[in-house]
C-alpha cells in the first residue's frame, strides 16, 4: 500500500518513558505483580490517572462535555507537523509573536500539527497567548508542548484561555512530549495514537515522529 524509505528517514520516539513506582507525586504509575487464572505474569495498575506521561487532552477535559478521543477518526492523530523553535535572545522576556510568525507563515497550508519546543535553559519559558491565539488560526488536529512551557502567565486564567482557544477548535493538546531536541528538522510527519478507551477525557499515547534524514 505504502512503504517509507528508512535509508532516507528516521522514527523519532518522543513519548516520555514511564518507570512504575518511580514517577513524581502527582503523577503516579504504581503496579503489583499478580497472576492469571491460568498461573501466567499481569501487573495490577493500582494508582494512576489519565495525565500521567505523554498523552492526548480532549475537549471533555476542559468543558466536562463533548468529544473524548475516540470520538475522533484516527487521521486526526496523524499529519503533517511543524516545529516552532524558541530560541530567543535571554534579554527577552518572552517568546513573542514576531518570533513564531516568520516561522510558519511561509507553510500556511502546509501542516496540520505544531510541535513546541523549548530551546532555551528557561523553566519555565513563557509563550505571549496572542502566539496561541495565532497557532490557533491554523485550525489543527494537534497541539504539542513542551511541560516547560507556559502560555501567558502562569495564572488559572491564562490555561483556561490557552485551552479554550484551542479545543474549541477541536484541536486536541498533546501534553508531556519527551526527546524533543532530536527533531533536526523543522518539517516532519507526527503520529500521536491514543488508547482506544471510550468515556475519558484523556489518553496516554505513543507519540512518534518519521523525519527527513
Amino acid at each position: 500500500m505504502f512503504n517509507v524509505d528508512f535509508s532516507k528517514h528516521a522514527l523519532i520516539d518522543l513519548s516520555m518513558p514511564i518507570v512504575p513506582n518511580q514517577l513524581n507525586e502527582g503523577r503516579p504509575f504504581e503496579v503489583k505483580e499478580g497472576r492469571l487464572g491460568d498461573g501466567t505474569l499481569k501487573y495490577d495498575i493500582v494508582n494512576t490517572h489519565t495525565h500521567v506521561g505523554t498523552h492526548i487532552e480532549s475537549p471533555v477535559h476542559f468543558y466536562f462535555k463533548g468529544k473524548t478521543c475516540t470520538d475522533y477518526p484516527l487521521d486526526h492523530f496523524m499529519g503533517r507537523a511543524a516545529l516552532v523553535t524558541t530560541n530567543i535572545p535571554e534579554s527577552a522576556a518572552s517568546v513573542t509573536l514576531e518570533h513564531v510568525k516568520p516561522q510558519l507563515e511561509p507553510k500556511r497550508g502546509q501542516f496540520e500539527i505544531l510541535y513546541v519546543r523549548n530551546d532555551t535553559p528557561r523553566r519555565p519559558l513563557f509563550i505571549d497567548l496572542v502566539c496561541v491565539r495565532y497557532f490557533a488560526e491554523f485550525n489543527l488536529k494537534l497541539f504539542v508542548f513542551e511541560h516547560t512551557i507556559n502560555f501567558g502567565d502562569t495564572s488559572l486564567e491564562a490555561g483556561r484561555v490557552f485551552h479554550d482557544l484551542l479545543l474549541s477548535r477541536d484541536t486536541l493538546l498533546v501534553e508531556f512530549p519527551y526527546n524533543g531536541a532530536a527533531l533536526k528538522k523543522p518539517d516532519f510527519f507526527l503520529f500521536a495514537v491514543p488508547l482506544n478507551i471510550q468515556g475519558i477525557d484523556s489518553s496516554g499515547c505513543r507519540l512518534f515522529a518519521v523525519v527527513e534524514k
